[in-house]
């Protein structure tokens, strides 16, 4: 997982969105620079040269807790995406014999991910807006650049984030069904993906 997509905010000052997804892992507020070091560590440096080395969980630590974002605005968080929606399987073989199937994405779509109360979003860039109710999400499941969600009349779709965190979307979508879920009665969440499971 790249750098800007695990610390959504920076560690050092708070910013949101200091680190930015496009460019090196530097923070636009204080300057602070992020970069990898042996193992899983993460190395921060200063304007002026103080180096701060730590795993990457510690620094996770310092950021403030996704949940904190969920409020009464609406939507709570939006971001730039490239999105692209299932439309077959394709059959995975070796020396002619059958492994598996995997899901076969369409074209690729530029729009805008938003996340509100009781629905996510999604407005492209052409005609259009597909919405996902909360109670209709079956699955959310994240990779280190892609959120991937399945629900409701829509095929699955891959969201690749251009100016936000995937790690904090996953989180943030995580905390905000949990909080639908249980205002509803629907009990508490255990497991997204790969469908949604409740106790």
């Amino acid at each position: 997982m790249a750098i800007p997509d695990l610390l959504w905010a920076c560690p050092v000052c708070a910013l949101d969105r200091g680190l930015r997804a496009s460019g090196d892992a530097t923070c636009s507020g204080c300057g602070t620079r992020f970069d990898r070091v042996h193992g899983a560590r993460i190395r921060a440096t200063g304007r002026g040269g103080e180096e701060r080395v730590r795993t990457a969980a510690e620094w996770v630590d310092d950021l403030p807790d996704p949940a904190s974002l969920i409020g009464a605005r609406d939507p709570f968080r939006e971001a730039s995406v490239v999105a692209s929606f299932v439309e077959g399987e394709q059959v995975i073989r070796f020396e002619g014999r059958y492994v598996n199937r995997i899901e076969k994405f369409g074209a690729k779509q530029r729009g805008r991910l938003a996340l509100g109360p009781e629905r996510l979003t999604y407005a492209p860039e052409g005609p259009g807006t597909l919405s996902w109710a909360f109670g209709d999400l079956r699955a959310v499941q994240a990779s280190s650049r892609t959120l991937q969600i399945r629900g409701g009349a829509h095929p699955l779709v891959s969201f690749a984030f251009l100016d936000d965190s995937s790690y904090l979307w996953d989180r943030l979508l995580a905390a905000a069904l949990a909080t639908f879920y249980r205002r509803s009665g629907r009990g508490e969440i255990v497991e997204l993906q790969p469908r949604i499971v409740t106790r």
